[in-house]
Order: C-alpha cells, then sequence, then structure tokens
C-alpha cells in the first residue's frame, strides 16, 4: 500500500493510505478492525464527554472511525495467520492420498483401477485329492529311527536339494508357477506323514494342517536349498533362489506377470518380491550356524506348527503346541546323548533366529498383501483360497 502524507482522520497522526474506506493510520485501521463488531460503540465517553471531538477512548475512537466511514463490508477474512494454520491442515498431504493409489502405482493406467477386470480363477481341487490319497495311504514306506524328530529328519532327506542336477527357469509363468505349488503341496504333505503324532489326527485336521503350512514349509526349504546350491558351485550369483530343483537368476529370467495382474510387471515384481524381505538375513544365519539334518529338520517342524497354532488359536494350538513339546523332548535327546553337548541353550537360540525373522516376515508384509487387496493390484483367484492365506497371492 502506498505511503501517504494526509493526515489520519481519526487521531490526526500521519496517514498510511487507505483503511476500509477511509484515510487513516495503521494503528486506526487496526483498532478499527478487532473493535467493529464489539459493544464499544453502545458505551459512553470513558473520560465524561469531556472534550469529546478530540476525546480517544475506545468508546469515542470507535464511534470516531464510524462516522469518518469506516465501514465492515471492506474488511477480509481468512487473512489471518491461525486461520491460515487451520486451514492448511484440510490440503491433500501428498499425491497419492487425493489419487488414493499408493506411490508405486500413480503412474499406471488410472482405467485399471475403476473397471472390472475378470479374475482368473485357478483350480487346485486336484491338489486336495491328491493329498487326501496320500493322506489315506499314509507314509511310502516304513520307518525306522529312535524317535519322532529323526523320523522327520527321514522324511526331510527325501527332499533334499540334489545339487548337481539343478536346471534354470528361463521365465516363471502361470504353467512354472502352478508346478512349483504342486511340488511343494505334495512334499509337503509326504514330509509331514513322517511324523507319527500327525498321522494319529482326524483327516480334516490334517489336511487344515497341510493346507495351513505347506507356504511357510517353502519360505524355510527355498533358503535352505539356496545355500546348499551356494556351497556346491561357490562362483554363483548372490542372487540366485532356488525353488523347486530349478534356478531362479533374477537378472537373467523373469516373472511373467501377465496372468496374474494388469499393472507392470515391474511393480508387480516389486509387490510380489516384498513377501520375501527377510530371504537374505534368514540364508546367512543358516550359512553361519551350519546345522546338522536333525537341527534343520526341527526348524522346519518348529515352524510350521508355531504358524499354524497362531493362525487356528484353540483345538488346532494345543495340538501343534503338544507337537512343538515332543520334538524338542527329541532335539534335547540329540543334543546331549548324540553330540554329548549338555549345554546347547546358546546354539538353540541362534536357531531359532529363522524362527523369528520367518514369522516377522509373515506378520509384517500382511499390510502389505491388504493393500494389494484394496487397490486390486493381482486378479487372480484360487478355488482353495484358504490355501494361499500369507502367501501374497490372495
Amino acid at each position: 500500500m502506498t505511503v501517504s502524507h494526509v493526515s489520519c482522520r481519526i487521531c490526526g497522526q500521519k496517514a498510511h493510505g487507505n483503511h476500509f474506506g477511509v484515510s487513516s493510520c495503521r494503528a486506526c485501521a487496526v483498532f478499527f478492525r478487532r473493535t467493529a463488531t464489539s459493544d464499544w460503540v453502545h458505551k459512553n465517553c470513558r473520560r465524561g464527554g469531556l472534550n469529546r471531538y478530540s476525546c480517544l477512548c475506545k468508546p469515542c475512537r470507535l464511534r470516531k472511525c464510524i462516522k469518518m466511514g469506516m465501514k465492515t463490508e471492506n474488511f477480509q477474512y481468512n487473512r489471518d495467520a491461525i486461520m491460515l494454520a487451520e486451514s492448511t491442515s484440510n490440503i491433500t498431504p501428498s499425491i497419492s492420498y487425493f489419487v488414493g493409489r499408493p506411490e508405486f502405482l500413480l503412474f499406471c493406467d488410472s482405467g485399471m483401477s475403476t473397471h472390472f477386470t475378470p479374475k482368473n480363477v485357478l483350480d487346485v481341487q486336484y491338489l486336495i485329492s491328491e493329498a487326501s490319497r496320500l493322506l489315506n495311504q499314509g507314509c511310502e514306506s516304513p520307518i525306522f529311527a529312535e524317535n519322532q524328530l529323526k523320523k522327520l529328519t527321514i522324511g526331510f532327506n527325501f527332499v533334499r536339494l540334489d545339487t548337481e542336477n539343478v536346471k534354470t527357469f528361463e521365465k516363471v509363468g502361470q504353467t512354472e508357477f502352478m508346478e512349483i505349488i504342486e511340488y511343494y503341496f505334495l512334499t509337503t504333505t509326504k514330509w509331514i506323514l513322517h511324523f507319527e503324532e500327525f498321522q494319529k489326527l482326524d483327516r480334516n485336521i490334517q489336511m487344515t494342517l497341510v493346507q495351513s503350512i505347506w507356504y511357510v514349509w517353502i519360505k524355510i526349504h527355498k533358503c535352505v536349498s539356496t545355500i546348499a546350491y551356494r556351497k556346491a558351485h561357490p562362483n554363483v550369483c548372490s542372487t540366485y533362489k532356488i525353488l523347486r530343483n530349478h534356478v531362479l537368476d533374477r537378472k537373467k529370467g523373469g516373472l511373467d506377470t501377465s496372468w496374474i495382474s494388469d499393472f507392470p510387471e515391474e511393480y508387480v515384481s516389486k509387490y510380489l518380491l516384498s513377501q520375501h524381505m527377510y530371504d537374505f538375513d534368514i540364508m546367512k544365519i543358516i550359512e553361519q550356524l551350519d546345522p546338522s539334518d536333525v537341527e534343520l529338520t526341527y526348524i522346519f517342524a518348529q515352524i510350521c506348527f508355531e504358524y499354524a497354532g497362531k493362525r487356528f488359536p484353540g483345538e488346532i494350538q494345543n495340538i501343534t503346541d503338544h507337537f512343538q513339546q515332543v520334538l524338542s523332548n527329541d532335539l534335547h535327546e540329540f543334543y546331549v546323548t548324540d553330540q554329548r553337548r549338555n549345554r546347547y541353550s546358546h546354539r538353540l537360540n541362534e536357531l531359532m533366529k529363522v524362527n523369528s525373522l520367518i514369522q516377522k516376515s509373515i506378520w509384517e508384509t500382511r499390510p502389505h498383501r491388504e493393500l494389494g487387496r484394496v487397490f486390486g493390484i493381482l486378479k487372480v483367484r484360487f478355488s482353495h483360497p484358504e490355501m494361499f492365506e500369507d502367501s501374497g497371492f490372495v
């Protein structure tokens, strides 16, 4: 506002411009702005009416402002600092919040999330039927071992990776994916049948356990198999991972995600890989500890049974707690009798770090999976979704 040399029409001081329709100083302008809506205008002069025209008590000063032509219609609102602070809280904090999509999907075709996308339904009933047949048949051959843990170890030896007979995945698409889940689901079923306590259960509970633990079994098996492959081939790339009996080289081979999502492959791959954030930490611990077959078997069983118990509190949790107690007693006997190691608590604590990381990878990535469902990242559905809980595919 331009500085004026005209006197203020209210107080006679040097005016600073036109305020609310009258040439006035800033002090009188601020005074009128603050008191225009107050009840001072209805009060009597605070000096008893002496020198009424020159008196600048609040009632007289306000009446003079009005008399000289100051108007409240000229007020400008929502310019105060307090009001500004309040209004800024309503500003959208980010583009992703405004759009309603996560940042890594911002530049994808927005039409994908607003139009119905037909779901790719995968029927896995044949896996359930085959697993039921295996459960009814029981263990393939008689098992002779000192205790339950060692019997499970015999079963583990049947699924050990043949490091000299490993193929390479050029691309992992729908066909390869179905082969992988078929292998691991049926392999987990065959493995757990070596556990006598499991064979005593009702068929329905057996199937529930198999359906709940097979994907957890994958998480640890691929890490153990990858370490075994690296030991046999020390010069291989550190990004290699073993799935089933195949090498997945993330630099050369990739994921064909067109059958599972309409979003770009780069973003879908990142979403799927987020479900395995602790794999390299798990492999590092296993490589450092170099566990025996019995210890590895205990890790497998303990992780699977603990997860199943947390997922199904009640009857199944009581069953899995009993399983863990049986195997813990057998592990104690292994350390004390076979290895003559009475003090094994430190080593056991180190082994349990693997369990902790596996469980952590499951629980911490649940928000990712929930976001995936909210934004419809995956278009695939399964005939038996309970099999794929916490897998990242439902």
